[in-house]
């Protein structure tokens, strides 16, 4: 069977390729049928060492191979490129061995399973599955959901190494009413923060960026609302214990062995407490995500204090890595990660320099280089780096000239260029929208907020459902066989495009876009059940949403050197999830702008010379100095 090129191997000598894997569809799926065998789906990712280890070990045996050849329908996805795929079948981490019925139901599966425990697996499922061949195929989907002996298929593995995620807790409210949702989440989240080490939990530790990020929103427009015990500095009693917290956090990882002190850049996650041993992968997610956490809580900081130094020079060196590592190919886009090599990173400079760096993905994914866009958009403005602002205005250019004739972003570009052959998914689409909202606060140019609103009303018209959620994924024929096929809204995603469309409204003046984010905001305050500290892009959005936080309007013309001025100093302004807006009074739309929020007679507009910046609330606007 010729290998498909999603099919992407450890790098170290393995016999992976020698099991006859197909790709993920309704072909392979119809061939399990044809056939009347269980299906093996294999999901791994080319950053994931145990995911080698299983190439290397299990799938290089000769008994799984022959095994698996002749009893199963071999089926293999890569994590990053089929994201829709992995939320659905993923077992608690990567590997993940799912073994699967014809129809795509789940009979049982694991994580890492070495060769004696995967041989063993084989056997166990081969049996069960023959003996509950006509359950598990009925054609009614509920008459397979209960009919076969769960506790049976639960079973079959017996006891397997691997990781669960954590038990998330349970929400609900609805934006507007009384009870207060981001609060419940901050509380959540505080209950887990570690006061020794910094982050959450014990161990495996991971840096969960999107976590800080909302409670540094939280601190700063919430400062009396967060119960709490010990006492520091002249904080409000009731934000001490969350605002050092974070501190502690940011600076143990930046301090500890999750940071690369000698290449720069944060490894994926640590293995200790104290964070102390990484795992060595890199990921452009991650790093894109910790360089705007860093450079937020910068400009929180009072800017001549050590800790705000500190905390700049971590964002630097990450901002280093990326556009030296992970940028840096002929394009002007970001590879995906850097594969983790524990020799090479317990190197000194001198020895690394005299090796080869581990290999990289050098696939482009729409949504991690979105995020690239906006760290360097915020490093640019924090760090007054203007060079990084035009390297994301190219790269976001590189990523727009792939939208389809619908409209929609693809998820990734390989490394020559061609478009991902699969369903649009709705997390290109709204982070790629904000990325474009940064752009336009920072240029001024339309272009990028009519983009930005293209993605957004794309994703609005083809995949909100009936109760104003908006689903992952577009169904596509030929590639949503089993649950693929069910549609699947996700909260991070939601919120997200519900953040996109406040920001818009920010812009506009217009309560339509408002009006769209409070709906999908209030969609989801049913299903809180299980996603506890998850639910922190949702608190973000929500404090948006609630909170009104400063938009702040620049008048002045945009060729004017003290108006760009003006918009770098407000766009790296102490002020969480401020919005800034360029209005030049000699442009028509700017001019109706000002009109609306009464600033056409303000110091810049017509006639003048002068630019002005201003803070603008729900209702007034006041003078703004940086």
């Amino acid at each position: 069977m010729t290998p498909h090129s999603d099919f992407r191997f450890s790098p170290r000598p393995n016999r992976a390729h020698e099991i006859e894997w197909r790709p993920w569809g309704e072909a392979a799926f119809a061939e399990a049928h044809r056939l009347g065998r269980p299906v093996l789906l294999s999901l791994s990712a080319v950053w994931c060492h145990w995911c080698h280890v299983m190439d290397e070990t299990s799938y290089s045996d000769e008994q799984v191979i022959a095994i698996v050849n002749r009893d199963y329908l071999p089926i293999r996805v890569d994590n990053d490129r089929r994201p829709d795929v992995n939320r659905r079948y993923n077992m608690g981490g990567w590997p993940t061995t799912a073994f699967l019925t014809a129809n795509g139901d789940v009979i049982t599966g694991a994580t890492y399973l070495p060769p004696e425990k995967m041989l063993e697996a084989l056997e166990r499922i081969k049996q069960f599955f023959a003996a509950n061949r006509t359950v598990l195929l009925a054609p009614d989907t509920a008459e397979r959901a209960h009919a076969a002996d769960q506790q049976t298929a639960r079973d079959l593995l017996g006891s397997v190494p691997g990781q669960r995620p954590s038990d998330p807790g349970v929400f609900a409210g609805d934006p507007d009413a009384p009870g207060d949702i981001p609060t419940e989440i901050a509380l959540r989240i505080v209950r887990l923060l570690d006061p020794l080490h910094g982050g959450l939990g014990m161990a495996p530790k991971f840096p969960q960026p999107e976590v800080f990020a909302f409670l540094l929103a939280y601190i700063g427009l919430r400062p009396t609302g967060m119960p709490t015990q010990a006492p520091d500095a002249d904080l409000p009693l009731e934000t001490r214990h969350t605002a050092r917290a974070v501190r502690v956090a940011l600076e143990r990882m930046a301090r500890g062995g999750l940071y690369d002190h000698v290449g720069g850049g944060f490894f994926r996650y640590a293995t200790k407490r104290d964070w102390s041993q990484p795992h060595f992968e890199k990921m452009l997610e991650d790093n894109a995500r910790l360089t705007s956490l860093y450079l937020e809580a910068a400009t929180l900081a009072e800017s001549t204090t050590p800790e705000a130094a500190s905390l700049r020079a971590t964002a630097s060196g990450v901002v280093d890595y990326l556009v030296r590592g992970l940028g840096s190919g002929a394009e002007p886009a970001f590879a995906g990660s850097q594969d983790a090599d524990e020799e090479y990173y317990r190197l000194d400079a001198e020895a690394r320099a005299a090796r080869a760096a581990p290999e990289m993905d050098a696939t482009i994914y729409v949504d991690w280089n979105a995020l690239a866009a906006r760290a360097l958009y915020r490093a640019a403005a924090v760090l007054e780096r203007p060079e990084l602002a035009a390297r994301a205005d190219h790269l976001l250019e590189h990523l727009w000239q792939h939208v389809n004739s619908d409209g929609f972003l693809p998820h990734y570009l390989e490394p020559g260029g061609a478009a991902a052959p699969q369903a649009p998914l709705l997390n290109d689409q709204v982070t790629a929208a904000a990325a474009m909202l940064d752009a336009y606060e920072r240029s001024a140019e339309r272009i990028w907020l009519q983009r930005a609103q293209s993605l957004a009303g794309v994703a609005l018209e083809r995949l909100r459902a009936p109760d104003q959620r908006v689903y992952d994924r577009l169904s596509a024929t030929g590639e949503s066989p089993g649950l693929l096929a069910r549609p699947l809204p996700v909260l991070e995603e939601n919120a997200l495009l519900a953040d996109d469309l406040l920001r818009m409204a920010a812009y506009s003046g217009e309560e339509k876009p408002r009006s769209l984010a409070r709906d999908i905001l209030a969609a989801w305050t049913p299903h809180f059940e299980k996603h506890g500290v998850a639910a922190a892009g949702y608190g973000t959005a929500l404090l948006r949403h609630l909170e009104r936080p400063d938009h702040i309007i620049v008048v002045g013309r945009r060729s004017d050197p003290a108006a760009r001025r003006l918009v770098g100093a407000a766009l790296a302004a102490p002020r969480p999830l401020r919005t800034v807006q360029l209005l030049d009074p000699d442009h028509p739309d700017d001019a109706a702008r000002l009109r609306a929020a009464g600033l056409d007679t303000a110091a810049g507009g017509a006639g003048q010379s002068r630019a002005e910046a201003y803070a603008c609330g729900a209702r007034t606007c006041s003078r703004f100095t940086p």
